[in-house]
């Protein structure tokens, strides 16, 4: 009897290499053994993002932060960050699972000893963790992990979610237009062409978050929210550009290269309150993911109802209106780029190669950022459809923030690929310009040929005879007939030319002056009309 084929699973492969599976992901602990268990069932659990062999997760690349509010009463969030890991292990320690809080831990970056401490607490799902730390870089490079959707029936927004958005930055320099990366996050930054007038330079930075959530016995709830850090540095190091010298040169370490929100970040979302209220509110520090969460539960949390706060989905409100608001100031900026390329194509055909390139970047963004609002959408659980103008909608509701975000992003790819196809229209006008410029300088050339047959051929015949020599008597003969033959052939070359006309049909442009010699006879001969009586007077 044949012995049976063993197969080497992922995980039995993973150990040979020498790494246990989910090492990459977290410490030792029972947190990791629960990986490796569902490594087998879900390969990406295996393998961490190439882009961040270079930069693992370190234990200091990260930090949580705690909210917290009683169940009892208006919400009231208290703010505690943790210095490190152990300090963070002691609060699971010393705390009962059972309680009646409103707590929401905030891990703003990955660290492994803290995604051990917080996944060995809670056992969530270890995807989320993985999907958060994937990274979004448009390349066509082959890369050996996903970052794909689980199935859609298995997605329930009422206890985790994942969103994908994106963050403008402006930055403080006119730097080169190539790829550039988060050095902390590995995130693609996405780089619009530089204002040199400005000397400044607007980003596009990939941005995730991710929710999760679980009830407690006794009333309370805990929340788990993974957000990215704020951009410090750029990989590879940028160049900027040096107006004196019209080049590029790499920054130097005494001019930090700044960057800060596009136009001092996007439009809040809060209802208007009093200015009494306002007044006792602190300003929106538009900083990070994490200031702005933590801004918006401790000051405005009161705007939403006490009863509503009894179910962990609440805390939501504000990741999924801050994700709707970076998308809505994005959706602004193209607006405003689309526009600007128009009128260069109304005004002047220059640099078509740098507005060719322009709209095919912009094209191709709006369809990632389409396909994401699309996940965005089943993550969430809200209908792929067009949002409905009529009736209104509770501020905290933000399924018709993302479908309209959707359809304008939709919207606005259509206009770019419409504006490529008027450019390449007139990327080929342009081009049968240029050849009828060419034809016409053909044609000049042919005509002073003619000038010069006639005469060659005269030339030719009269060599015959050594009485038509110059200096000979009758040389003067030559001059006769050679002009002779070249004015024949320039009065049959131009009544060839009229002959026919762009269709290529045959006119007779000169029936005007056969109609002055020959009278009526010619145009009733050739184009004249006769009128024929009506016999209504006779």
């Amino acid at each position: 009897m044949a012995k049976p084929v063993v197969t080497e699973t992922g995980v039995q492969a993973e150990e040979k290499k020498g790494e246990a599976p989910g090492a990459w992901l977290c410490n030792e602990g029972p947190y990791r053994d629960y990986i490796e268990k569902l490594s087998g069932s879900n390969p990406s659990l295996l393998k961490q993002d190439p882009n961040n062999i270079e930069k693992p997760l370190s234990d200091t690349n990260a930090l949580v932060v705690l909210l917290e509010s009683s169940s009892t009463g208006p919400p009231a969030f208290q703010k505690k960050e943790f210095r490190d890991a152990p300090e963070l292990s002691k609060h699971f320690r010393t705390n009962d699972d059972s309680h009646n809080f409103h707590r929401i831990y905030i891990m703003e970056g990955l660290a492994k000893e803290y995604i051990s401490i917080i996944g060995g607490h809670f056992f969530m799902d270890p995807t989320f963790f993985q999907r958060q730390e994937r990274t979004c870089v448009w390349s066509n490079e082959f890369t050996p992990v996903s970052d794909a959707l689980p199935h859609p029936s298995s997605l329930d927004p009422r206890k985790s979610f994942h969103l994908q958005y994106c963050e403008l930055r402006q930055f403080s320099k006119a730097i080169e237009n190539r790829y550039y990366f988060c050095e902390r996050t590995r995130r693609h930054v996405g780089m619009t062409p530089p204002r040199h007038k400005e000397d400044s330079t607007t980003g596009i930075l990939r941005r995730k978050i991710s929710w999760w959530s679980r009830e407690t016995k006794n009333g309370g709830w805990d929340v788990v929210i993974l957000c990215d850090p704020r951009l410090d540095k750029l990989s590879p190091q940028p160049r900027e550009y040096i107006p004196s010298e019209s080049r590029y040169s790499t920054i130097k370490p005494s001019d930090a290269l700044v960057n800060e929100p596009f136009q001092d970040g996007y439009v809040d979302f809060i209802p208007l309150r009093s200015p009494d209220q306002v007044a006792n509110k602190p300003g929106h520090p538009h900083d990070s993911m994490r200031h702005d969460l933590i801004h918006y539960f401790q000051n405005h949390s009161d705007l939403i109802q006490q009863d509503e706060w009894k179910t962990p989905g609440t805390s939501s409100v504000f990741v999924r209106k801050i994700v709707a608001a970076h998308y809505l100031q994005l959706i602004d900026y193209i607006k405003a780029m689309l526009p600007s390329l128009e009128l260069r194509l109304t005004t002047a055909w220059v640099e078509e190669q740098e507005q060719w390139k322009s709209l095919q970047t912009i094209s191709r963004r709006c369809g990632n950022y389409r396909d994401d609002i699309e996940d965005t959408l089943l993550s969430l659980g809200y209908p792929l459809e067009t949002p409905q103008s009529r009736g209104y909608t509770h501020w905290t509701d933000s399924q018709k923030d993302f479908q309209y975000i959707y359809f304008r992003l939709k919207i606005l790819k259509e206009r770019a690929d419409t504006l490529m196809q008027s450019m390449t229209g007139l990327a080929s006008i342009a081009g049968n310009r240029q050849n009828l410029e060419e034809a016409k300088r053909v044609k000049r050339l042919n005509l002073l040929a003619l000038l010069f047959i006639p005469l060659a051929y005269t030339s030719s015949l009269f060599s015959m005879q050594d009485n038509y020599a110059p200096g000979k008597d009758q040389f003067w003969l030559y001059w006769v007939s050679a002009l002779s033959v070249v004015g024949i052939t320039l009065i049959v070359t131009w009544v060839l030319g009229s002959a026919l006309d762009e269709a290529a049909q045959w006119r007779i442009p000169f029936m005007r002056f056969f109609r002055i010699i020959f009278g009526h006879w010619v145009e009733e001969q050739f184009g004249g009309v006769r009128r024929k009586g009506t016999n209504m007077f006779k």
